[in-house]
Protein backbone atom coordinates (compact mmCIF):
# COMPACT_ATOMS: atom_id res chain seq x y z
CA UNK A 1 0.00 0.00 0.00
CA UNK A 2 2.89 2.46 0.60
CA UNK A 3 3.96 1.81 -2.73
CA UNK A 4 1.08 2.27 -4.38
CA UNK A 5 0.46 5.35 -2.94
CA UNK A 6 3.68 6.84 -2.91
CA UNK A 7 3.42 5.75 -6.72
CA UNK A 8 0.38 7.55 -7.03
CA UNK A 9 1.52 11.12 -5.39
CA UNK A 10 4.99 10.96 -8.36
CA UNK A 11 2.51 10.11 -10.73
CA UNK A 12 0.28 12.84 -10.06
CA UNK A 13 3.29 15.19 -9.22
CA UNK A 14 5.23 14.02 -12.68
CA UNK A 15 1.44 15.12 -13.97
CA UNK A 16 0.91 18.64 -12.51
CA UNK A 17 4.40 19.40 -13.34
CA UNK A 18 4.16 18.25 -17.10
CA UNK A 19 1.20 20.36 -16.87
CA UNK A 20 2.65 23.46 -15.75
CA UNK A 21 5.71 23.30 -17.96
CA UNK A 22 2.95 23.04 -21.58
CA UNK A 23 0.84 26.11 -19.61
CA UNK A 24 3.93 28.06 -19.49
CA UNK A 25 5.57 26.77 -23.00
CA UNK A 26 2.05 28.25 -24.47
CA UNK A 27 1.86 31.52 -22.48
CA UNK A 28 5.58 32.09 -23.48
CA UNK A 29 4.65 31.55 -26.77
CA UNK A 30 1.40 34.09 -26.85
CA UNK A 31 3.92 36.85 -25.83
CA UNK A 32 6.06 36.50 -28.85
CA UNK A 33 5.71 38.78 -31.89
CA UNK A 34 2.76 37.62 -34.32
CA UNK A 35 0.02 34.72 -34.39
CA UNK A 36 -0.14 32.08 -31.93
CA UNK A 37 1.46 28.93 -33.47
CA UNK A 38 1.71 25.13 -30.91
CA UNK A 39 5.07 24.41 -32.52
CA UNK A 40 8.39 25.55 -34.58
CA UNK A 41 8.79 25.24 -38.36
CA UNK A 42 11.49 24.78 -40.10
CA UNK A 43 11.34 27.62 -43.19
CA UNK A 44 14.77 26.43 -44.98
CA UNK A 45 15.18 24.34 -47.70
CA UNK A 46 18.57 23.38 -48.86
CA UNK A 47 20.43 25.63 -52.00
CA UNK A 48 21.51 23.70 -54.77
CA UNK A 49 23.08 27.02 -55.97
CA UNK A 50 25.99 27.71 -53.03
CA UNK A 51 24.90 24.82 -50.08
CA UNK A 52 23.03 27.47 -48.00
CA UNK A 53 19.88 27.10 -47.29
CA UNK A 54 16.99 29.34 -48.84
CA UNK A 55 13.34 29.92 -47.51
CA UNK A 56 10.60 27.37 -48.20
CA UNK A 57 8.45 29.30 -50.56
CA UNK A 58 5.01 30.67 -49.40
CA UNK A 59 5.91 29.49 -45.76
CA UNK A 60 4.35 30.93 -43.27
CA UNK A 61 4.77 30.28 -39.54
CA UNK A 62 6.79 30.42 -36.19
CA UNK A 63 10.90 29.96 -36.05
CA UNK A 64 13.36 30.88 -33.28
CA UNK A 65 10.64 33.35 -31.92
CA UNK A 66 10.22 35.21 -35.32
CA UNK A 67 7.04 34.76 -37.20
CA UNK A 68 7.81 34.00 -40.88
CA UNK A 69 5.81 34.99 -43.74
CA UNK A 70 7.40 33.99 -47.28
CA UNK A 71 6.40 34.67 -50.86
CA UNK A 72 6.96 32.51 -53.83
CA UNK A 73 10.24 34.15 -54.47
CA UNK A 74 11.34 33.02 -51.24
CA UNK A 75 11.20 36.53 -49.65
CA UNK A 76 10.38 37.56 -46.52
CA UNK A 77 6.31 39.63 -47.13
CA UNK A 78 4.00 39.52 -49.28
CA UNK A 79 3.90 38.66 -53.32
CA UNK A 80 4.91 41.83 -54.83
CA UNK A 81 4.65 42.05 -58.38
CA UNK A 82 7.13 43.74 -60.68
CA UNK A 83 5.40 45.72 -63.43
CA UNK A 84 8.00 48.05 -65.26
CA UNK A 85 5.04 51.15 -64.65
CA UNK A 86 6.17 54.71 -64.51
CA UNK A 87 6.49 55.83 -60.93
CA UNK A 88 7.82 51.78 -59.52
CA UNK A 89 10.86 52.31 -57.95
CA UNK A 90 12.22 48.72 -56.78
CA UNK A 91 14.93 47.70 -53.99
CA UNK A 92 16.70 44.81 -53.42
CA UNK A 93 18.06 44.42 -50.10
CA UNK A 94 20.07 41.90 -49.64
CA UNK A 95 21.65 40.70 -45.85
CA UNK A 96 21.71 38.62 -43.44
CA UNK A 97 19.07 37.87 -40.31
CA UNK A 98 19.68 41.44 -39.56
CA UNK A 99 18.05 42.43 -43.22
CA UNK A 100 15.83 39.56 -42.90
CA UNK A 101 14.47 41.03 -39.65
CA UNK A 102 14.63 38.13 -36.95
CA UNK A 103 13.03 38.72 -33.91
CA UNK A 104 10.31 41.46 -35.16
CA UNK A 105 7.34 41.37 -37.81
CA UNK A 106 7.69 41.82 -41.37
CA UNK A 107 5.87 45.27 -41.24
CA UNK A 108 8.79 45.84 -38.60
CA UNK A 109 12.23 45.33 -40.77
CA UNK A 110 14.27 47.86 -42.16
CA UNK A 111 12.91 47.04 -46.09
CA UNK A 112 9.33 46.91 -45.11
CA UNK A 113 9.94 50.67 -43.17
CA UNK A 114 12.07 51.78 -45.98
CA UNK A 115 9.10 50.81 -48.55
CA UNK A 116 6.90 52.92 -46.30
CA UNK A 117 9.39 55.98 -46.25
CA UNK A 118 9.87 55.58 -50.23
CA UNK A 119 5.63 55.37 -50.51
CA UNK A 120 5.40 59.00 -49.15
CA UNK A 121 6.87 59.88 -52.48
CA UNK A 122 5.95 57.22 -55.10
CA UNK A 123 3.79 55.02 -53.90
CA UNK A 124 3.85 52.45 -56.45
CA UNK A 125 7.53 51.72 -54.90
CA UNK A 126 8.54 48.25 -54.25
CA UNK A 127 10.98 47.32 -51.65
CA UNK A 128 12.67 43.26 -51.53
CA UNK A 129 13.59 41.28 -48.65
CA UNK A 130 16.62 39.07 -49.91
CA UNK A 131 17.75 38.82 -46.07
CA UNK A 132 18.74 34.74 -44.94
CA UNK A 133 19.43 34.64 -41.59
CA UNK A 134 23.28 33.64 -41.49
CA UNK A 135 24.22 34.39 -45.01
CA UNK A 136 27.62 36.12 -45.68
CA UNK A 137 28.92 37.48 -48.55
CA UNK A 138 29.14 34.51 -50.98
CA UNK A 139 25.64 33.92 -50.20
CA UNK A 140 24.48 37.43 -50.98
CA UNK A 141 26.21 37.45 -54.61
CA UNK A 142 24.44 34.20 -55.38
CA UNK A 143 21.29 35.05 -53.78
CA UNK A 144 21.25 38.18 -55.87
CA UNK A 145 22.30 36.77 -59.13
CA UNK A 146 18.85 34.34 -58.46
CA UNK A 147 16.88 36.99 -58.52
CA UNK A 148 17.85 40.47 -60.26
CA UNK A 149 16.86 39.85 -63.48
CA UNK A 150 13.43 39.13 -62.55
CA UNK A 151 13.11 42.22 -59.91
CA UNK A 152 15.07 44.80 -62.17
CA UNK A 153 16.05 46.88 -58.95
CA UNK A 154 16.36 50.88 -59.46
CA UNK A 155 19.09 49.85 -56.56
CA UNK A 156 20.56 47.41 -54.56
CA UNK A 157 21.00 48.34 -50.51
CA UNK A 158 23.37 45.44 -48.94
CA UNK A 159 23.83 45.37 -45.70
CA UNK A 160 26.84 43.26 -43.83
CA UNK A 161 27.01 42.49 -39.68
CA UNK A 162 29.95 42.84 -37.84
CA UNK A 163 30.05 38.95 -37.98
CA UNK A 164 30.39 38.06 -41.33
CA UNK A 165 34.29 38.53 -41.52
CA UNK A 166 36.82 38.05 -38.26
CA UNK A 167 37.72 40.81 -36.80
CA UNK A 168 38.16 41.71 -32.99
CA UNK A 169 34.37 42.19 -32.54
CA UNK A 170 33.54 39.19 -33.60
CA UNK A 171 36.49 37.89 -31.42
CA UNK A 172 34.52 39.78 -28.08
CA UNK A 173 31.29 37.72 -29.24
CA UNK A 174 33.06 34.85 -29.64
CA UNK A 175 34.53 35.01 -25.95
CA UNK A 176 32.24 36.54 -24.13
CA UNK A 177 28.49 35.09 -25.24
CA UNK A 178 29.06 32.09 -26.71
CA UNK A 179 31.77 30.98 -24.40
CA UNK A 180 30.21 31.42 -21.04
CA UNK A 181 29.34 28.73 -18.45
CA UNK A 182 25.41 27.76 -19.22
CA UNK A 183 25.91 27.41 -23.25
CA UNK A 184 28.88 26.07 -23.32
CA UNK A 185 27.85 23.10 -21.32
CA UNK A 186 25.46 22.60 -23.47
CA UNK A 187 25.82 20.42 -26.84
CA UNK A 188 24.98 22.57 -29.94
CA UNK A 189 22.47 19.96 -31.04
CA UNK A 190 20.55 20.06 -27.83
CA UNK A 191 20.79 23.82 -27.57
CA UNK A 192 19.33 23.74 -31.35
CA UNK A 193 16.37 21.42 -30.31
CA UNK A 194 15.82 23.60 -27.39
CA UNK A 195 15.59 26.87 -28.82
CA UNK A 196 12.36 25.47 -30.40
CA UNK A 197 10.70 25.90 -27.10
CA UNK A 198 8.84 29.47 -26.58
CA UNK A 199 9.85 28.99 -22.81
CA UNK A 200 13.61 28.40 -23.48
CA UNK A 201 13.92 31.28 -26.02
CA UNK A 202 12.50 33.34 -22.60
CA UNK A 203 14.46 31.96 -20.31
CA UNK A 204 17.86 32.70 -22.59
CA UNK A 205 16.55 36.29 -23.29
CA UNK A 206 15.95 36.36 -19.21
CA UNK A 207 19.53 35.34 -18.99
CA UNK A 208 21.20 37.87 -21.15
CA UNK A 209 19.39 40.86 -19.57
CA UNK A 210 20.35 39.65 -16.25
CA UNK A 211 23.76 39.41 -17.04
CA UNK A 212 24.25 42.87 -19.66
CA UNK A 213 26.06 44.68 -17.16
CA UNK A 214 28.77 42.16 -16.51
CA UNK A 215 29.02 41.21 -20.21
CA UNK A 216 29.45 45.16 -21.47
CA UNK A 217 31.94 45.33 -19.26
CA UNK A 218 34.09 41.87 -20.29
CA UNK A 219 33.24 43.02 -23.44
CA UNK A 220 35.52 46.13 -23.20
CA UNK A 221 37.91 44.33 -21.73
CA UNK A 222 38.06 41.56 -24.13
CA UNK A 223 37.76 44.14 -27.37
CA UNK A 224 41.11 46.08 -25.93
CA UNK A 225 42.99 42.62 -26.82
CA UNK A 226 41.20 41.63 -29.45
CA UNK A 227 42.09 44.71 -31.82
CA UNK A 228 46.16 43.74 -30.97
CA UNK A 229 45.41 40.83 -33.57
CA UNK A 230 46.70 41.05 -36.93
CA UNK A 231 44.39 41.45 -39.54
CA UNK A 232 43.57 38.20 -41.91
CA UNK A 233 44.32 39.85 -45.60
CA UNK A 234 42.69 36.53 -46.84
CA UNK A 235 39.58 36.90 -45.86
CA UNK A 236 39.05 40.68 -47.19
CA UNK A 237 40.42 39.15 -50.55
CA UNK A 238 37.29 36.91 -50.92
CA UNK A 239 35.10 39.69 -49.49
CA UNK A 240 36.36 42.53 -52.12
CA UNK A 241 35.97 39.72 -54.54
CA UNK A 242 32.14 39.12 -53.50
CA UNK A 243 31.84 42.61 -53.17
CA UNK A 244 32.48 43.21 -57.21
CA UNK A 245 30.93 40.65 -58.04
CA UNK A 246 27.85 42.54 -56.78
CA UNK A 247 28.54 45.82 -58.20
CA UNK A 248 29.26 44.29 -61.52
CA UNK A 249 26.15 42.52 -61.71
CA UNK A 250 23.85 44.97 -59.92
CA UNK A 251 25.84 47.27 -62.98
CA UNK A 252 24.56 44.82 -65.72
CA UNK A 253 20.60 46.26 -64.78
CA UNK A 254 21.74 50.18 -64.25
CA UNK A 255 21.61 49.62 -60.39
CA UNK A 256 24.11 51.40 -58.33
CA UNK A 257 24.87 49.26 -54.80
CA UNK A 258 24.68 50.91 -51.70
CA UNK A 259 26.32 49.30 -48.93
CA UNK A 260 26.47 49.68 -44.51
CA UNK A 261 27.17 47.56 -41.76
CA UNK A 262 25.05 46.98 -38.93
CA UNK A 263 26.78 47.39 -35.10
CA UNK A 264 26.30 45.31 -32.08
CA UNK A 265 24.38 46.17 -29.09
CA UNK A 266 27.90 46.18 -27.36
CA UNK A 267 29.17 49.05 -29.91
CA UNK A 268 26.47 50.91 -29.06
CA UNK A 269 26.48 50.85 -25.31
CA UNK A 270 30.18 50.67 -24.22
CA UNK A 271 32.03 53.88 -24.00
CA UNK A 272 34.66 53.16 -26.47
CA UNK A 273 34.80 50.16 -29.11
CA UNK A 274 37.38 49.16 -32.34
CA UNK A 275 36.63 50.79 -35.12
CA UNK A 276 39.31 48.61 -37.45
CA UNK A 277 36.90 46.77 -39.14
CA UNK A 278 34.76 48.96 -39.80
CA UNK A 279 37.45 51.52 -41.29
CA UNK A 280 38.62 48.52 -43.13
CA UNK A 281 35.27 47.77 -44.43
CA UNK A 282 35.11 51.35 -45.82
CA UNK A 283 38.34 51.46 -47.28
CA UNK A 284 37.15 48.73 -49.65
CA UNK A 285 34.23 49.60 -50.99
CA UNK A 286 35.98 53.27 -51.58
CA UNK A 287 38.75 51.24 -53.87
CA UNK A 288 35.57 49.89 -55.16
CA UNK A 289 33.88 53.04 -55.72
CA UNK A 290 30.66 51.98 -53.91
CA UNK A 291 29.02 54.77 -51.21
CA UNK A 292 29.15 53.19 -47.66
CA UNK A 293 28.02 54.06 -44.14
CA UNK A 294 28.39 52.94 -40.85
CA UNK A 295 25.55 52.94 -38.40
CA UNK A 296 27.00 52.36 -34.93
CA UNK A 297 27.60 56.14 -34.16
CA UNK A 298 23.88 56.71 -35.61
CA UNK A 299 22.82 54.06 -33.30
CA UNK A 300 24.74 55.51 -30.13
CA UNK A 301 23.49 58.75 -30.59
CA UNK A 302 20.02 57.48 -30.78
CA UNK A 303 20.32 55.57 -27.73
CA UNK A 304 21.52 58.87 -25.25
CA UNK A 305 18.83 61.14 -26.99
CA UNK A 306 16.34 62.42 -24.41
CA UNK A 307 13.17 60.25 -24.03
CA UNK A 308 15.16 57.24 -26.15
CA UNK A 309 13.90 53.97 -26.35
CA UNK A 310 15.08 51.60 -23.36
CA UNK A 311 16.65 49.28 -26.22
CA UNK A 312 17.06 49.59 -29.74
CA UNK A 313 17.74 45.75 -29.68
CA UNK A 314 15.40 42.57 -29.80
CA UNK A 315 14.82 41.85 -26.03
CA UNK A 316 17.77 39.27 -25.24
CA UNK A 317 19.66 39.52 -28.31
CA UNK A 318 22.66 41.59 -28.90
CA UNK A 319 22.32 41.41 -32.61
CA UNK A 320 19.27 42.27 -34.13
CA UNK A 321 17.76 45.51 -33.99
CA UNK A 322 14.06 45.95 -32.98
CA UNK A 323 11.07 48.32 -34.30
CA UNK A 324 12.82 51.49 -32.95
CA UNK A 325 16.34 50.46 -34.19
CA UNK A 326 15.57 49.59 -37.64
CA UNK A 327 13.26 52.62 -38.42
CA UNK A 328 17.24 54.49 -37.71
CA UNK A 329 18.55 51.84 -40.52
CA UNK A 330 15.08 52.74 -42.96
CA UNK A 331 15.80 56.13 -42.62
CA UNK A 332 19.12 56.51 -42.90
CA UNK A 333 19.54 54.36 -45.94
CA UNK A 334 16.72 56.27 -47.86
CA UNK A 335 19.27 59.24 -46.78
CA UNK A 336 21.84 57.96 -48.85
CA UNK A 337 19.62 57.45 -51.45
CA UNK A 338 19.23 61.11 -51.65
CA UNK A 339 22.63 61.75 -51.05
CA UNK A 340 23.45 60.07 -54.37
CA UNK A 341 20.61 61.40 -56.59
CA UNK A 342 18.86 57.68 -56.65
CA UNK A 343 15.62 58.18 -54.48
CA UNK A 344 12.29 59.12 -56.04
Amino acid sequence: MRVRLLLKKLTISVVTLALAGVAAELVARAAEPGPFSFVDRNPYVDSEVDGHYRHRAGFVGRWDATWCDIDERGFRGPDREVTGAEGEFRVACVGDSCTFGKGVLEADSWPRQLEGLLRERAPASLVFNLGINGAHGRVYLAHLEQHIADLQPDVVALGYNINDFPNSLRSVDEKVFKQRGPRRLLPKWLRDGMGRLALYRFARAAYYEMNQAKDIAASEATARAAAAVPVDDAVWDRERGYLTGIRELAAEYGAPVVVFLFPYESQVLIDDYDRGPIERLAAECRGLGLPFFDLAEEFRAAAREEGAPSSLFVKGDRYHPNAAGYSIVARRVLAEFDAIGIAP
